[in-house]
């Protein structure tokens, strides 16, 4: 048995998990927080052009993965 999570009210009712998902505010912040870390994954290439390390969507996915997760 799993602790409670919120995307279990998404999927409680499969046939509306898409609307359920999207219209879902930790969805929105998740959201919101992958593109503030792509945003920053971006300024970081650009001030660092010979950096190696994650791409800007690479750090987006995390960021959005893990608010997920921590919701």
């Amino acid at each position: 048995m799993l602790p409670p999570h919120w995307l279990d009210g998404v999927f409680s009712s499969p046939s509306h998990a898409e609307s359920k998902l999207i219209a879902s505010d930790h969805f929105k912040k998740a959201i919101a927080k992958a593109q503030a870390a792509y945003k920053e994954g971006e300024e970081f290439q650009a001030k660092n052009p010979q950096a190696v390390g994650s791409s800007p969507a690479q750090k987006a996915r995390v960021a959005f993965l893990d608010a997920i997760n921590m919701a």
